[in-house]
């Protein structure tokens, strides 16, 4: 008896922690968003340099080209795209803003979609805010589903942010969008975004941007700049 009680004991103790540790998602209005935060494990700057890192090259899950970064507010929105696995024939979509304030890590999920993939997905998306469960109560499956597949991705998406350590040196710089001598290759990719084209020879690496900018990196260092 003594065993049969500690035992579910620990199974709501489990289940708790899970609770606590999870990224819920609620319905504020008719809208069902996933919001939270964490403390930042270094100082604010590097915190958000970590988390514009992941936006721009980390993940696989980013759609390109919607990535909003605003350095001087430490905010950025991007948008994101998530599924059961490589079979599934659906995709959640979402929009994915974070911050970073007082000490802390912000984010907030929202504008959640969900999607055939393919050709049919104009025609087919379903916006879990204009759902009416009350009317179509099998349309709950979008939600449920969605509501494990978010909280795994963001329990991922914060360990990776915090668990980075960047060395942003030239913060200034970054906020300016300028490429000055001394910068590491993030606060390249932070200050300017990837580059258009990598060259290398046997004394340094090239990188060339659309704007018609080289930078030369020798030994994973800015050792020059051609506007």
């Amino acid at each position: 008896m003594k065993t049969m009680i500690l035992a579910v004991m620990m199974i709501l103790s489990a289940a708790f922690s899970y609770a606590q540790d999870g990224y819920l998602l609620t319905k504020e209005g008719s809208s069902y968003i996933c919001k939270g935060s964490k403390p930042c494990r270094i100082d604010e700057k590097t915190t958000f340099g970590s988390a514009a890192l992941w936006a721009i090259e980390k993940s696989s899950n980013v759609v390109e080209n919607t990535l909003k970064c605003d350095a001087k507010k430490l905010s950025l929105s991007v948008n994101c795209n998530i599924a059961e696995d490589e079979n599934s024939d659906k995709v959640y979509t979402f929009q994915l803003n974070i911050a970073v304030n007082k000490g802390k890590i912000e984010f907030l999920v929202k504008d959640i979609k969900c999607a055939p993939k393919g050709v049919l997905a104009v025609f087919k998306t379903v916006s879990l805010d204009k759902l009416n469960l009350e009317k179509k109560p099998q349309n709950r499956e979008y939600v449920d589903k969605f509501s494990v597949l978010c909280s795994r991705f963001m329990q991922q998406t914060m360990q990776e942010i915090l668990a980075s350590k960047v060395d942003l040196s030239h913060w200034e710089a970054i906020v300016e969008g300028q490429v000055v001598k001394g910068m590491n290759t993030n606060e390249v990719i932070l200050a300017k975004g990837k580059p258009l084209t990598i060259t290398e020879n046997s004394q340094r690496i090239m990188w060339s941007y659309e704007s018609g900018a080289i930078v030369m990196i020798e030994n994973g260092i800015v050792s020059g700049v051609l506007n």
